[in-house]
Protein backbone atom coordinates (compact mmCIF):
# COMPACT_ATOMS: atom_id res chain seq x y z
CA UNK A 1 0.00 0.00 0.00
CA UNK A 2 1.26 3.48 -1.41
CA UNK A 3 0.32 6.16 1.66
CA UNK A 4 0.96 9.98 0.80
CA UNK A 5 4.03 11.78 2.69
CA UNK A 6 3.39 14.68 4.22
CA UNK A 7 5.55 18.14 4.87
CA UNK A 8 7.53 17.89 8.29
CA UNK A 9 6.32 19.48 11.25
CA UNK A 10 8.27 22.91 12.06
CA UNK A 11 11.09 21.65 14.52
CA UNK A 12 12.23 24.14 17.00
CA UNK A 13 15.28 24.13 19.03
CA UNK A 14 15.67 21.18 21.39
CA UNK A 15 17.64 21.94 25.09
CA UNK A 16 20.89 20.67 25.31
CA UNK A 17 23.96 19.91 22.91
CA UNK A 18 23.81 17.87 19.31
CA UNK A 19 25.06 15.02 21.15
CA UNK A 20 21.76 15.00 23.37
CA UNK A 21 20.01 15.47 20.32
CA UNK A 22 21.08 12.68 18.44
CA UNK A 23 20.55 9.94 21.23
CA UNK A 24 16.96 11.01 22.11
CA UNK A 25 16.50 7.52 20.28
CA UNK A 26 17.97 4.67 21.07
CA UNK A 27 21.64 4.18 19.79
CA UNK A 28 22.62 1.87 17.26
CA UNK A 29 23.73 -1.40 18.54
CA UNK A 30 26.78 -3.50 17.09
CA UNK A 31 27.25 -6.75 17.89
CA UNK A 32 29.73 -9.12 17.65
CA UNK A 33 32.07 -8.57 14.92
CA UNK A 34 32.72 -11.38 12.08
CA UNK A 35 36.33 -11.08 10.28
CA UNK A 36 34.76 -12.39 6.86
CA UNK A 37 37.36 -12.07 3.84
CA UNK A 38 34.71 -12.15 1.52
CA UNK A 39 32.89 -9.20 2.82
CA UNK A 40 35.11 -6.08 2.23
CA UNK A 41 31.86 -3.67 1.75
CA UNK A 42 28.71 -3.11 3.84
CA UNK A 43 26.94 -6.10 2.73
CA UNK A 44 23.60 -7.51 4.60
CA UNK A 45 24.77 -10.80 6.56
CA UNK A 46 22.85 -12.78 9.92
CA UNK A 47 23.88 -12.58 13.03
CA UNK A 48 27.01 -14.22 14.12
CA UNK A 49 30.22 -14.26 16.57
CA UNK A 50 34.05 -13.63 16.01
CA UNK A 51 36.85 -11.59 16.24
CA UNK A 52 36.46 -7.18 16.55
CA UNK A 53 39.42 -6.61 14.71
CA UNK A 54 38.74 -5.05 11.47
CA UNK A 55 39.85 -6.21 7.85
CA UNK A 56 41.96 -4.56 5.99
CA UNK A 57 43.53 -4.43 2.79
CA UNK A 58 41.08 -6.92 0.58
CA UNK A 59 40.51 -6.04 -3.02
CA UNK A 60 37.92 -2.93 -3.85
CA UNK A 61 34.54 -4.28 -4.22
CA UNK A 62 32.20 -1.28 -5.88
CA UNK A 63 28.44 -1.29 -4.88
CA UNK A 64 25.80 -2.83 -6.84
CA UNK A 65 24.31 -0.65 -9.94
CA UNK A 66 21.11 -0.42 -11.00
CA UNK A 67 20.47 1.36 -14.46
CA UNK A 68 18.21 2.29 -16.75
CA UNK A 69 17.24 0.65 -20.07
CA UNK A 70 14.86 2.41 -22.71
CA UNK A 71 14.61 5.67 -20.94
CA UNK A 72 13.38 4.33 -17.25
CA UNK A 73 14.72 3.57 -14.05
CA UNK A 74 12.04 2.20 -12.25
CA UNK A 75 13.31 0.89 -8.75
CA UNK A 76 13.19 0.58 -4.93
CA UNK A 77 15.06 1.60 -1.60
CA UNK A 78 14.04 0.68 1.20
CA UNK A 79 15.48 2.12 4.52
CA UNK A 80 15.74 0.46 7.54
CA UNK A 81 18.71 -0.83 10.15
CA UNK A 82 20.31 -3.81 9.01
CA UNK A 83 23.52 -6.11 9.96
CA UNK A 84 26.10 -5.88 7.82
CA UNK A 85 29.75 -6.95 7.50
CA UNK A 86 31.23 -3.39 7.44
CA UNK A 87 35.14 -3.75 6.89
CA UNK A 88 35.07 -7.05 8.23
CA UNK A 89 32.81 -6.14 11.52
CA UNK A 90 29.13 -7.17 11.86
CA UNK A 91 27.30 -4.16 12.71
CA UNK A 92 23.95 -2.98 12.49
CA UNK A 93 23.03 0.28 10.92
CA UNK A 94 20.79 2.30 8.85
CA UNK A 95 21.36 1.96 5.03
CA UNK A 96 19.16 1.42 2.16
CA UNK A 97 18.77 -2.22 0.61
CA UNK A 98 21.20 -3.86 3.31
CA UNK A 99 24.31 -2.23 1.29
CA UNK A 100 26.81 0.64 2.71
CA UNK A 101 27.02 2.51 0.94
CA UNK A 102 23.69 1.85 -0.99
CA UNK A 103 23.46 1.08 -4.88
CA UNK A 104 24.55 2.93 -7.61
CA UNK A 105 21.96 3.82 -9.59
CA UNK A 106 22.59 4.45 -13.18
CA UNK A 107 20.47 7.07 -15.75
CA UNK A 108 20.73 9.72 -19.22
CA UNK A 109 19.69 12.86 -19.99
CA UNK A 110 15.31 12.36 -21.04
CA UNK A 111 15.45 9.27 -18.64
CA UNK A 112 12.45 9.11 -16.10
CA UNK A 113 13.65 7.60 -12.72
CA UNK A 114 11.17 6.39 -10.39
CA UNK A 115 12.27 5.31 -7.27
CA UNK A 116 9.46 3.60 -4.09
CA UNK A 117 11.37 4.25 -0.95
CA UNK A 118 10.36 2.34 1.96
CA UNK A 119 10.92 3.57 5.41
CA UNK A 120 10.85 0.94 7.87
CA UNK A 121 13.10 2.89 10.22
CA UNK A 122 12.16 4.05 13.69
CA UNK A 123 12.06 7.74 12.51
CA UNK A 124 11.01 9.62 9.61
CA UNK A 125 12.65 10.27 6.31
CA UNK A 126 13.01 11.33 3.13
CA UNK A 127 15.62 11.90 0.01
CA UNK A 128 16.79 14.17 -1.87
CA UNK A 129 19.12 13.26 -5.51
CA UNK A 130 22.43 15.87 -4.46
CA UNK A 131 23.23 17.33 -7.98
CA UNK A 132 20.30 16.97 -10.38
CA UNK A 133 18.70 19.98 -11.86
CA UNK A 134 15.28 18.20 -11.44
CA UNK A 135 11.90 19.51 -10.22
CA UNK A 136 12.01 20.23 -6.14
CA UNK A 137 8.14 20.11 -5.99
CA UNK A 138 5.83 17.49 -5.26
CA UNK A 139 6.69 13.55 -5.81
CA UNK A 140 10.24 14.57 -7.04
CA UNK A 141 13.57 16.37 -5.31
CA UNK A 142 11.47 17.79 -2.52
CA UNK A 143 13.18 17.77 0.94
CA UNK A 144 10.15 18.85 2.82
CA UNK A 145 8.06 15.58 2.68
CA UNK A 146 7.80 13.94 5.72
CA UNK A 147 7.86 9.70 5.22
CA UNK A 148 7.01 8.56 8.68
CA UNK A 149 8.23 5.13 9.67
CA UNK A 150 5.99 2.17 7.77
CA UNK A 151 5.15 4.77 4.94
CA UNK A 152 5.74 4.08 1.64
CA UNK A 153 6.60 6.73 -1.11
CA UNK A 154 6.57 7.14 -4.61
CA UNK A 155 9.30 9.13 -6.19
CA UNK A 156 9.37 10.39 -9.74
CA UNK A 157 12.17 12.45 -11.13
CA UNK A 158 12.08 13.62 -14.79
CA UNK A 159 16.03 14.37 -15.70
CA UNK A 160 15.70 16.74 -18.57
CA UNK A 161 16.93 16.21 -21.89
CA UNK A 162 19.97 18.44 -22.08
CA UNK A 163 21.12 17.60 -18.05
CA UNK A 164 25.01 17.08 -17.78
CA UNK A 165 27.15 14.02 -17.35
CA UNK A 166 28.67 13.69 -14.27
CA UNK A 167 28.39 11.96 -11.03
CA UNK A 168 25.87 12.70 -8.20
CA UNK A 169 24.34 11.21 -5.04
CA UNK A 170 21.65 10.55 -3.00
CA UNK A 171 20.53 10.80 0.73
CA UNK A 172 18.23 11.59 3.01
CA UNK A 173 17.43 14.87 4.10
CA UNK A 174 14.81 15.01 7.12
CA UNK A 175 15.68 18.17 8.82
CA UNK A 176 16.61 16.97 12.50
CA UNK A 177 17.48 13.19 11.21
CA UNK A 178 20.08 13.70 8.42
CA UNK A 179 23.33 13.75 10.06
CA UNK A 180 22.54 10.18 11.90
CA UNK A 181 20.65 8.84 9.15
CA UNK A 182 23.64 9.51 6.62
CA UNK A 183 26.10 8.69 9.46
CA UNK A 184 24.89 5.23 9.59
CA UNK A 185 25.28 4.89 5.74
CA UNK A 186 22.43 6.01 4.16
CA UNK A 187 24.07 7.55 0.63
CA UNK A 188 24.70 6.38 -2.56
CA UNK A 189 25.69 7.06 -5.84
CA UNK A 190 24.14 8.41 -8.65
CA UNK A 191 25.58 8.68 -12.33
CA UNK A 192 24.13 10.35 -15.17
CA UNK A 193 25.81 9.36 -17.98
CA UNK A 194 26.10 11.25 -21.37
CA UNK A 195 28.35 13.49 -23.73
CA UNK A 196 31.86 13.21 -21.29
CA UNK A 197 31.74 8.97 -21.64
CA UNK A 198 32.01 9.62 -25.49
CA UNK A 199 34.63 11.91 -25.68
CA UNK A 200 38.02 11.01 -26.48
CA UNK A 201 40.83 10.14 -23.91
CA UNK A 202 37.96 9.24 -21.85
CA UNK A 203 35.30 6.22 -23.83
CA UNK A 204 35.98 2.73 -22.65
CA UNK A 205 37.95 3.46 -19.48
CA UNK A 206 37.81 1.25 -16.77
CA UNK A 207 35.54 3.26 -14.11
CA UNK A 208 35.81 3.42 -10.16
CA UNK A 209 33.34 4.64 -8.03
CA UNK A 210 34.56 5.87 -4.66
CA UNK A 211 32.20 6.07 -2.10
CA UNK A 212 33.89 8.39 1.09
CA UNK A 213 32.47 7.58 4.56
CA UNK A 214 33.09 7.62 8.24
CA UNK A 215 31.70 5.68 10.92
CA UNK A 216 32.66 5.38 14.31
CA UNK A 217 31.87 2.80 17.52
CA UNK A 218 33.01 2.59 21.16
CA UNK A 219 34.60 -0.33 22.52
CA UNK A 220 31.45 -2.16 23.26
CA UNK A 221 30.68 -1.84 19.56
CA UNK A 222 27.95 0.54 19.64
CA UNK A 223 27.82 3.48 17.03
CA UNK A 224 28.91 6.50 18.76
CA UNK A 225 26.99 10.01 17.03
CA UNK A 226 28.96 11.91 15.17
CA UNK A 227 31.35 14.64 16.83
CA UNK A 228 34.19 16.87 14.72
CA UNK A 229 35.55 16.92 18.26
CA UNK A 230 36.34 13.03 17.85
CA UNK A 231 37.22 13.38 14.29
CA UNK A 232 40.71 12.06 14.94
CA UNK A 233 39.39 8.77 16.56
CA UNK A 234 36.82 7.71 13.49
CA UNK A 235 38.70 4.47 12.84
CA UNK A 236 36.54 4.26 9.55
CA UNK A 237 37.17 6.65 6.94
CA UNK A 238 36.21 4.12 4.50
CA UNK A 239 36.10 3.75 0.89
CA UNK A 240 32.84 1.76 -0.58
CA UNK A 241 32.58 0.32 3.43
CA UNK A 242 35.96 -1.10 3.32
CA UNK A 243 39.22 0.02 5.14
CA UNK A 244 42.07 0.53 3.42
CA UNK A 245 41.16 -1.34 -0.34
CA UNK A 246 43.68 -2.51 -3.14
CA UNK A 247 42.55 -1.00 -5.75
CA UNK A 248 44.18 -2.82 -8.91
CA UNK A 249 45.59 -1.14 -12.46
CA UNK A 250 47.83 -2.92 -14.86
CA UNK A 251 51.06 -0.42 -15.84
CA UNK A 252 50.50 2.11 -18.35
CA UNK A 253 46.50 1.86 -17.90
CA UNK A 254 44.44 4.78 -17.45
CA UNK A 255 41.47 4.48 -15.34
CA UNK A 256 38.48 6.95 -14.18
CA UNK A 257 38.22 7.35 -10.62
CA UNK A 258 34.88 8.95 -9.23
CA UNK A 259 35.16 10.27 -5.65
CA UNK A 260 31.91 10.94 -3.68
CA UNK A 261 32.69 12.42 -0.01
CA UNK A 262 29.18 11.26 1.35
CA UNK A 263 30.46 11.78 5.46
CA UNK A 264 28.69 14.35 7.06
CA UNK A 265 31.78 16.44 8.98
CA UNK A 266 35.09 14.86 7.68
CA UNK A 267 37.00 16.82 4.99
CA UNK A 268 38.83 14.50 2.38
CA UNK A 269 42.25 15.95 1.10
CA UNK A 270 42.73 13.43 -1.64
CA UNK A 271 46.88 13.02 -2.54
CA UNK A 272 47.88 9.44 -4.36
CA UNK A 273 51.50 9.15 -3.71
CA UNK A 274 53.62 9.25 -7.20
CA UNK A 275 50.94 10.24 -9.24
CA UNK A 276 49.00 13.07 -10.10
CA UNK A 277 45.38 13.36 -10.84
CA UNK A 278 43.87 14.51 -13.72
CA UNK A 279 40.33 16.14 -13.04
CA UNK A 280 37.72 16.09 -15.81
CA UNK A 281 34.53 16.97 -14.07
CA UNK A 282 33.43 18.37 -10.25
CA UNK A 283 29.79 18.06 -8.14
CA UNK A 284 28.14 16.32 -11.81
CA UNK A 285 29.89 18.75 -14.33
CA UNK A 286 32.13 18.48 -16.96
CA UNK A 287 34.89 20.90 -16.99
CA UNK A 288 36.38 22.76 -20.45
CA UNK A 289 39.33 20.67 -20.07
CA UNK A 290 41.45 18.96 -17.86
CA UNK A 291 43.02 20.40 -14.85
CA UNK A 292 46.02 18.34 -13.13
CA UNK A 293 45.76 18.05 -9.35
CA UNK A 294 48.40 17.16 -6.77
CA UNK A 295 45.72 17.26 -4.17
CA UNK A 296 41.94 17.51 -4.05
CA UNK A 297 40.19 19.18 -1.56
CA UNK A 298 36.72 17.18 -0.81
CA UNK A 299 34.21 18.75 1.93
CA UNK A 300 31.07 16.90 2.78
CA UNK A 301 28.81 16.53 -0.02
CA UNK A 302 31.54 17.17 -3.05
CA UNK A 303 32.57 15.09 -5.66
CA UNK A 304 35.39 15.12 -8.40
CA UNK A 305 36.09 12.73 -11.46
CA UNK A 306 39.75 12.15 -12.30
CA UNK A 307 41.65 10.19 -14.62
CA UNK A 308 44.80 8.13 -12.74
CA UNK A 309 47.48 6.89 -15.19
CA UNK A 310 50.04 4.08 -13.60
CA UNK A 311 53.60 4.81 -15.19
CA UNK A 312 54.84 1.74 -13.80
CA UNK A 313 54.44 -0.76 -11.27
CA UNK A 314 54.18 -0.85 -7.62
CA UNK A 315 51.86 0.24 -4.45
CA UNK A 316 51.12 3.63 -3.93
CA UNK A 317 49.01 5.41 -1.51
CA UNK A 318 46.11 6.76 -1.63
CA UNK A 319 46.15 9.11 1.49
CA UNK A 320 43.86 11.75 3.03
CA UNK A 321 46.24 14.60 4.05
CA UNK A 322 45.57 16.20 7.37
CA UNK A 323 42.88 18.69 7.50
CA UNK A 324 42.66 21.37 10.17
CA UNK A 325 38.30 22.27 9.81
CA UNK A 326 38.57 24.80 12.81
CA UNK A 327 36.68 22.96 15.11
CA UNK A 328 39.14 19.50 14.82
CA UNK A 329 42.34 18.53 13.10
CA UNK A 330 41.47 15.44 10.81
CA UNK A 331 44.75 13.64 10.92
CA UNK A 332 46.34 12.14 7.64
CA UNK A 333 45.20 8.38 6.68
CA UNK A 334 45.96 5.87 3.75
CA UNK A 335 42.40 5.52 2.13
CA UNK A 336 43.05 2.90 -0.18
CA UNK A 337 46.38 1.77 -2.06
CA UNK A 338 46.54 1.00 -5.74
CA UNK A 339 48.36 -1.65 -6.79
CA UNK A 340 49.85 -1.74 -10.35
CA UNK A 341 50.57 -5.17 -11.35
CA UNK A 342 50.42 -7.29 -14.81
CA UNK A 343 51.48 -6.98 -18.27
CA UNK A 344 51.61 -3.63 -19.32
CA UNK A 345 49.62 -1.32 -21.33
CA UNK A 346 50.59 1.30 -24.09
CA UNK A 347 49.34 4.23 -21.93
CA UNK A 348 46.54 6.01 -23.91
CA UNK A 349 46.75 9.62 -24.55
CA UNK A 350 44.88 11.92 -21.77
CA UNK A 351 42.57 14.69 -22.75
CA UNK A 352 43.34 18.44 -23.43
CA UNK A 353 40.30 19.58 -24.04
CA UNK A 354 36.66 18.08 -22.83
CA UNK A 355 33.47 20.56 -23.04
CA UNK A 356 32.72 24.12 -23.45
CA UNK A 357 32.03 26.08 -20.68
CA UNK A 358 29.47 29.04 -21.09
CA UNK A 359 31.07 32.16 -18.39
CA UNK A 360 27.74 33.24 -16.46
CA UNK A 361 29.90 36.64 -15.74
CA UNK A 362 28.47 37.40 -19.64
CA UNK A 363 24.95 37.55 -18.57
CA UNK A 364 24.08 41.00 -16.67
CA UNK A 365 23.02 40.33 -13.13
CA UNK A 366 19.07 40.75 -12.07
CA UNK A 367 19.75 40.97 -8.03
CA UNK A 368 22.65 40.46 -5.57
CA UNK A 369 22.49 38.98 -1.83
CA UNK A 370 24.45 38.85 0.62
CA UNK A 371 24.03 35.50 3.01
CA UNK A 372 26.01 34.77 6.39
CA UNK A 373 26.58 31.81 7.63
CA UNK A 374 26.74 32.32 11.86
CA UNK A 375 27.67 30.09 14.66
CA UNK A 376 26.94 31.91 17.69
CA UNK A 377 27.75 31.41 21.17
CA UNK A 378 25.94 29.11 23.31
CA UNK A 379 23.60 30.32 25.63
CA UNK A 380 23.59 33.85 23.33
CA UNK A 381 19.69 33.63 23.80
CA UNK A 382 18.80 31.45 26.68
CA UNK A 383 16.36 30.65 27.64
CA UNK A 384 14.63 31.27 24.09
CA UNK A 385 17.26 29.04 22.39
CA UNK A 386 18.59 26.86 25.02
CA UNK A 387 21.36 24.83 22.27
CA UNK A 388 23.94 25.77 19.81
CA UNK A 389 22.62 27.97 17.62
CA UNK A 390 23.92 27.57 13.53
CA UNK A 391 21.92 30.19 11.83
CA UNK A 392 22.00 32.19 8.56
CA UNK A 393 21.53 35.68 8.47
CA UNK A 394 20.85 35.72 12.37
CA UNK A 395 17.72 33.41 11.88
CA UNK A 396 17.66 29.31 12.28
CA UNK A 397 15.29 27.09 9.86
CA UNK A 398 12.03 27.18 10.09
CA UNK A 399 10.83 25.24 6.99
CA UNK A 400 7.35 27.19 6.94
CA UNK A 401 9.23 30.37 6.16
CA UNK A 402 10.57 31.24 3.11
CA UNK A 403 13.90 33.50 3.08
CA UNK A 404 14.78 34.18 -0.09
CA UNK A 405 12.73 35.04 -3.11
CA UNK A 406 13.92 34.48 -7.02
CA UNK A 407 12.41 34.84 -10.27
CA UNK A 408 12.28 32.19 -13.12
CA UNK A 409 14.88 33.08 -15.68
CA UNK A 410 17.08 35.06 -13.57
CA UNK A 411 20.71 35.48 -13.18
CA UNK A 412 21.62 36.61 -9.68
CA UNK A 413 25.15 36.84 -7.94
CA UNK A 414 25.36 35.77 -4.23
CA UNK A 415 28.00 36.93 -1.75
CA UNK A 416 27.81 34.17 0.89
CA UNK A 417 30.04 34.78 3.97
CA UNK A 418 31.44 32.79 6.58
CA UNK A 419 31.21 34.40 10.50
CA UNK A 420 32.82 31.62 11.85
CA UNK A 421 36.16 30.14 12.31
CA UNK A 422 35.38 26.54 11.26
CA UNK A 423 34.67 25.61 7.65
CA UNK A 424 31.53 25.53 6.07
CA UNK A 425 30.93 24.14 3.08
CA UNK A 426 27.73 25.99 1.01
CA UNK A 427 25.22 24.06 -0.80
CA UNK A 428 22.12 24.69 -2.68
CA UNK A 429 20.08 22.49 -4.44
CA UNK A 430 18.24 22.23 -7.85
CA UNK A 431 20.77 25.31 -9.14
CA UNK A 432 23.99 24.92 -9.94
CA UNK A 433 26.31 27.66 -9.65
CA UNK A 434 29.51 29.36 -11.06
CA UNK A 435 31.89 30.67 -7.94
CA UNK A 436 33.53 34.08 -9.58
CA UNK A 437 35.23 35.15 -6.12
CA UNK A 438 36.51 33.66 -3.26
CA UNK A 439 37.66 35.90 -0.06
CA UNK A 440 37.61 38.66 -2.99
CA UNK A 441 40.23 37.36 -5.17
CA UNK A 442 38.50 36.53 -8.56
CA UNK A 443 38.52 33.15 -9.63
CA UNK A 444 38.65 31.45 -13.16
CA UNK A 445 36.16 28.67 -13.19
CA UNK A 446 36.51 25.78 -15.33
CA UNK A 447 32.75 24.22 -14.58
CA UNK A 448 29.71 24.69 -11.95
CA UNK A 449 29.56 23.65 -8.74
CA UNK A 450 26.71 22.43 -6.36
CA UNK A 451 28.74 22.54 -3.05
CA UNK A 452 32.33 24.48 -1.91
CA UNK A 453 33.70 25.14 1.63
CA UNK A 454 34.10 28.61 2.41
CA UNK A 455 37.20 29.23 4.67
CA UNK A 456 36.63 30.60 8.33
CA UNK A 457 35.86 34.19 8.11
CA UNK A 458 36.14 34.58 4.18
CA UNK A 459 33.43 34.50 1.90
CA UNK A 460 32.70 33.12 -1.63
CA UNK A 461 30.93 34.92 -4.55
CA UNK A 462 29.20 33.10 -7.44
CA UNK A 463 26.56 33.50 -9.85
CA UNK A 464 23.62 31.37 -10.84
CA UNK A 465 20.70 31.36 -13.22
CA UNK A 466 17.12 29.95 -12.12
CA UNK A 467 16.16 27.87 -15.31
CA UNK A 468 13.44 25.46 -15.81
CA UNK A 469 11.44 25.07 -12.53
CA UNK A 470 9.32 26.72 -9.86
CA UNK A 471 9.07 26.11 -6.39
CA UNK A 472 10.70 25.74 -2.89
CA UNK A 473 14.37 24.03 -1.99
CA UNK A 474 16.66 24.79 0.24
CA UNK A 475 20.50 25.71 0.45
CA UNK A 476 22.47 25.15 4.07
CA UNK A 477 25.73 24.46 5.08
CA UNK A 478 26.54 20.51 4.19
CA UNK A 479 28.61 19.68 7.58
CA UNK A 480 25.04 17.38 9.08
CA UNK A 481 25.48 18.89 12.32
CA UNK A 482 25.21 22.42 11.44
CA UNK A 483 22.40 21.98 9.05
CA UNK A 484 20.69 19.89 11.33
CA UNK A 485 21.17 22.50 13.98
CA UNK A 486 19.85 25.23 12.05
CA UNK A 487 21.97 26.07 9.71
CA UNK A 488 19.85 26.38 6.44
CA UNK A 489 17.57 28.36 4.52
CA UNK A 490 14.15 27.87 2.11
CA UNK A 491 13.91 29.55 -1.08
CA UNK A 492 11.72 29.74 -3.55
CA UNK A 493 10.94 30.32 -7.55
CA UNK A 494 8.69 31.84 -8.71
Amino acid sequence: MIRPARRAPVRRPVPGSLSALLSRRRVLGLGAGLAVAGLGAGALIRRGAGAQTPVEGLPLVEPAVRASRDGLLETSLTARESRIALAGRTVSSMVYEGSFPGPTLRVRPGDTLKLRLSNQLSAPTNLHTHGLHVSPSGNSDNVLLHIHPGQTFDFQFDIPQNHAAGFNWYHPHLHGEVTEQVFGGMAGALIVEGDLDALPGIAGLRERVLVLQATQHDREGDTVPPSASRAQSQFGRLVNGQLRPLIDIRPGETQRWRFLNASPNVFFRLHLDGHVLHEIGTDGNTLAEPRARDEILLSPGERSEVLVRSDGAGRFALRSLDFDGGFSVQPEVVLATMVSDGAPVAPRPLPETLLPFFDLRALPVDQKRLITFQVLPLNRFAPVIPMATFMVDNKLFDMDRVDQVMRLGSTEEWTVRNGSNNWHPFHIHINDFQVTRINGEPVEARGLKDTVAIPPFGEMTMRTRFLDFTGKFVFHCHILQHEDGGMMQVVEVR
